[in-house]
């Protein structure tokens, strides 16, 4: 194979991520339908071949779930697996902003940008947005403790999936989003204080599970 079909095949195999993962984010393809490689390949002219290779990258990120003999499914995460989830995320990310904080490179106003945005998506009740800034805010937290190995770690685990099935469920069960936005802007006044205690003891509160195992965020 020369380089430049080599490029090509990975830019089919983005393309198609790309493709699948929309259909499951804005409910075209639901928690455990199943993914069909031929429709997929019929529906962006591109070859089963590289159908197969974006449901691999799926399935290592956690979008889909593979059984031998019968295919590939969209994830249904379970009560455990969904608490689990938050567990990790509960302890992560207080190591992430004590370290952040320690190091000053947490910045602010731009927390808070990300937070009107995501009053924006709640007013409007829409979860691409929500789900879209709810990551970003995380993810700028954990990015400015300037540890990559922590980085690293949770930018597998925190997949966009994840967020979005669970603003979803949090819609479904509380008919609402009213307090979304305003439980991570009490995150960013308390980073905005400086008190690593409090910002971490914040950011723990965020990630509670409750029994129904609703999260917090």
């Amino acid at each position: 194979m020369n380089n430049n079909a080599g490029i090509k095949r990975r830019v089919l195999r983005d393309d198609v991520v790309e493709h699948i993962v929309n259909c499951i984010l804005t409910g075209n393809l639901k928690p455990g339908a199943k993914i069909v490689e031929t429709r997929i390949s019929r529906e962006l002219n591109v070859s089963q071949g590289a159908v197969r290779e974006a449901i691999r990258d799926l399935t290592a990120k956690g979008f889909v779930e593979a059984e031998p003999y019968k295919g590939s499914r969209v994830k249904v995460f379970s009560e455990k697996e969904m608490y689990d989830y938050i567990a990790v995320r509960r302890e992560i990310e207080p190591i992430a902003v004590g370290w952040a904080l320690q190091r000053n490179s947490i910045d602010v106003a731009d927390l808070y940008s990300v937070v009107e945005i995501m009053k924006s998506g709640v007013a409007k009740r829409d979860i691409d947005v929500i789900r879209k800034s709810d990551i970003e805010f995380h993810r700028r937290i954990v990015r400015s403790s300037g540890n990559n190995s922590l980085i690293r770690a949770w930018e597998i685990l925190s997949n966009d999936y994840w967020v979005y099935t669970l603003a979803e469920r949090k819609i479904h069960l509380n008919s609402g989003l009213s307090d979304y936005a305003e439980k991570h802007e009490y995150i960013v006044a308390a980073i905005e204080t400086g008190d690593i205690d409090l910002t971490k003891e914040r950011l723990r509160q965020h990630f509670i599970c409750k029994s129904d195992c609703e999260m917090a965020s």
